[in-house]
């Protein structure tokens, strides 16, 4: 559980919140079907807020597009997996993880059952941190998913794991500072190269150049 903690960057007052937010209706009549719905709706709420107030150049209809990307299912169910949710999980006899939304569900009640234990502001915070890497792809790749989540789905889907970035800085002139991100699939035994002027754009051009060769090897 302090692993849990320390992913999401807070830790419980009520533990017995917490307990609630892991349990599956399967294991339990004491479940967490009220605290998914708390949490779905702060999640949208968040969502629809920090698009609106950052990006006031995008119309009603991307502000759509890109809040439904990042409110999908597979989206959460990446965020429960980031997180290592899974493991921690209550679940009845012969239900399964795969296959469904049970991780997303679990992530929107985790985040339902840090609203009740804080407040909104703190609640923010971590959505801050959780979903920064959806909005820069926004600031920086005009796609409706950037290449960092759509190679993470990729490679989850199809090797259960999760690509690795390694980041070094290449340029250290005072006036514009350079990185260059290393992207490895250990699975597909494949490596792939980005440079940019932040971190994250660097691996996000590594995530690109690294779906594009699983597309060579496809074909």
């Amino acid at each position: 559980m302090k692993e849990l903690f320390s992913n999401i960057g807070y830790s419980f007052k009520d533990s017995s919140l917490v307990e609630v937010a892991l349990t599956h209706k399967s294991f339990s009549s004491s479940n967490n079907e009220r605290l998914e719905f708390l949490g779905d709706a702060l999640i949208n709420l968040y969502i629809s807020e920090r698009l609106f107030k950052t990006y006031d150049g995008l119309d009603e209809g991307k502000l759509t597009r890109f809040k439904a990307s990042m409110v999908s299912r597979d989206n959460l169910n990446l965020m429960a997996s980031k997180l290592n949710i899974g493991s921690l999980i209550k679940l009845g006899r012969g239900e399964k993880l795969e296959g469904n939304s049970i991780l997303g569900n679990t992530f929107e009640a985790l985040i339902g059952a840090v609203f009740l234990d804080s407040d909104y502001s703190t609640t923010q915070i971590i959505l801050d941190n959780l979903f920064d890497d959806d909005f820069i792809g926004i600031d920086e790749v005009d796609e409706l998913k950037d290449p960092k989540s759509q190679l993470q789905e990729i490679i989850q889907k199809n090797y259960q794991s999760l690509p690795k970035y390694f980041v070094k800085e290449i340029s250290n002139s005072s006036i514009e500072a350079k990185f260059e991100a290393t992207c490895s699939v250990k699975e597909a035994n494949l490596k792939s190269k980005g440079e940019g002027k932040t971190r994250k754009r660097s691996e996000l051009e590594a995530a690109a150049t690294m779906l594009q060769l699983l597309k060579n090897n496809e074909s």
